[in-house]
């Protein structure tokens, strides 16, 4: 049962510390969030798993010459992104993005606004009124940052920074979509290149769990590629590919914690919410309030 909350979301954090408080969140309460990604992100990740492994397997085995077509229309479309599994996984893949990024932020949202233990009912409680805007939302930022890159690299670079705690903007401030770009906007400005920094740090790790991660899947395509045993089992492929983007999906949760804390870091800089609360709050007992799924019974 959680009855005290010894981390202080809004702080002013350096790298280093940003980072340290990123890692204390997930150990201390991995229990809970682990097992709402268990019901609300891996079955999307699942899925993404599977189409993923599929056209991998197609790939390779076309790459191979072990696939025959009777047109090279029915070869184009099956070797290029036409291909219905690649753009199924491309949409499962967003989905559990979507689910993973939800999660971790209607807890945090919880962690920070509720006492008493956190379930995985109260954080779906949150998270499911959020899931259709964010998802076109996310849609329409990644479109938005894609052609500000195909246009001029710089500002497609600072708006994937600046856009990076879109989500948790929206989900934490509970505005829209336009209301959510004008706020990431807002916080950015003057805090661009700590926030880029701390953004490739979060990178880097990601790309070393990435790689760990993949390895099921990289020694299947190796033993695919050189013809060694095992190499042949297609079941094996989709199933070493399935393991991986799962893995890849949930070791994400770093990378979206690390954007919250940088979200509330921003916010401290910015507007200084967390000193203004320290002090209104002097003196006054803390409350003690009823959790998401408890107040929808009530």
């Amino acid at each position: 049962m959680m009855t005290h909350r010894p981390i202080e979301f809004r702080e002013e954090r350096d790298l280093g510390q940003k980072l340290n408080v990123t890692f204390a969140f997930i150990k201390q309460n991995y229990k809970v969030l682990l097992t709402s990604l268990l019901y609300l992100v891996v079955p999307f990740a699942l899925l993404a798993g599977i189409f993923s492994g599929i056209y991998q397997s197609t790939q390779l085995a076309q790459a191979a010459g072990e696939v025959e077509y009777e047109s090279m229309g029915a070869y184009s479309f099956a070797s290029s992104i036409l291909s219905v599994h690649y753009w199924l996984q491309i949409f499962f893949t967003i989905v559990a993005y979507v689910m993973l990024s939800l999660t971790v932020y209607s807890f945090m949202v919880l962690y920070q606004d509720y006492d008493g233990p956190i379930e995985v009912r109260d954080v779906w409680a949150l998270a499911k009124g959020h899931i259709i805007p964010v998802l076109y939302s996310t849609i329409g930022v990644f479109i938005i940052c894609v052609l500000g890159t195909l246009l001029l690299v710089v500002p497609g670079v600072y708006l994937y920074v600046a856009f990076s705690i879109f989500i948790v903007v929206m989900l934490r401030e509970d505005v829209g979509f336009v209301e959510a770009m004008e706020r990431c906007l807002y916080l950015v400005k003057g805090n661009w290149w700590s926030s880029f920094g701390f953004f490739l740090v979060l990178i880097i790790i990601q790309g070393v769990f990435g790689f760990v991660a993949s390895a099921p899947a990289i020694v299947t395509y190796i033993l695919r590629i050189l013809h060694l045993p095992g190499g042949e089992n297609d079941l094996l492929l989709v199933a070493a590919g399935t393991v991986s983007t799962v893995v890849n999906l949930l070791l994400y949760i770093i990378w979206v914690t690390g954007l919250g804390f940088q979200y509330y870091h921003l916010v401290e800089v910015k507007d200084g919410i967390g000193l203004l609360e320290q002090v209104e709050n002097i003196g006054k007992p803390e409350p003690a309030l009823a959790t998401i799924s408890e107040q929808e019974e009530a």
